[in-house]
């Protein structure tokens, strides 16, 4: 008889111990969720110029962390989305031409699917032929 108690507190201690051990699995897992954690990062340039036939040349930051290079129409606003990224990316972008006009850039981020929020901006009336932003991701 009193081997069987001793048998049944050994087993009613493992049982106690995982599930105070499962809880403990439990907290670690909700901070690693916090590691997988998808962010899109959305990239804006709008200028003004009465001036044609020159493309203005974007640089962007892309998923893999490289510049990629796109030439865009200064006379219509562009905007473009990569992703997904994690925590810490460093979104950049940069505007060039040769030619001088009003830039408006702007970097947003969405995070696991939540709307579009405004990180960055740099936008100016004053003529200038170059601008750059960049925002790490930091939330």
């Amino acid at each position: 008889m009193r081997n069987k108690k001793i048998v049944l507190i050994g087993f009613l201690f493992i049982i106690i111990f995982g599930f105070l051990n499962s809880g403990c699995d439990n907290e670690n897992n909700g901070s690693e969720n916090n590691n997988s954690d998808e962010y899109y990062v959305k990239y804006e340039v709008n200028s003004s110029t009465k001036h044609q036939g020159f493309k203005l040349d974007v640089t962007i930051t892309n998923e893999s962390s490289q510049n990629m290079n796109i030439f865009i129409n200064p006379s219509a606003p562009w905007e473009t989305i990569i992703g997904p990224v994690k925590k810490g990316f460093n979104a950049k972008l940069k505007v060039a031409c040769n030619n001088t006009l009003a830039l408006y850039t702007q970097i947003s981020v969405s995070k696991n699917g939540s709307p579009f929020a405004l990180k960055k901006i740099d936008g100016s009336d004053t003529s200038r032929n170059s601008v750059q932003i960049d925002y790490t991701i930091d939330y």
